[in-house]
């Protein structure tokens, strides 16, 4: 579960806490997707940060260590299209959100 600004929720993501109103009732439930209307209406209800399915995305120092172990596991296969391809897709994997 990780938390987000509502601006950066999308269509898709699974709510991972139940949403309330002030006077306590359920407007979204665990588990229920985010559809366009739905992200319209969030600011409106008041919601600001949301509970959404998925892991934390690491800071900006994990990933700068990541991307340094990632290189330094392909080191040696510079010449190799196949293994760089690889190392590009996990690089962008692990910057996505960055």
């Amino acid at each position: 579960m990780r938390y987000i600004p509502v601006d950066e929720a999308q269509v898709g993501d699974r709510i991972a806490e139940a949403i309330y109103s002030e006077n306590g009732r359920v407007l979204l439930p665990v588990g229920a997707r985010l559809s366009e209307a739905v992200l319209s209406r969030l600011s409106g209800w008041g919601v600001d940060r949301i509970a959404v399915d998925g892991e934390e995305m690491p800071s900006d120092e994990q990933t700068r260590i990541l991307l340094e172990a990632l290189d330094h596991r392909f080191t040696g296969h510079e010449e190799d299209p196949l293994m760089m391809r690889i190392k590009d897709a996990a690089r962008s994997h692990l910057t996505r959100h960055h």
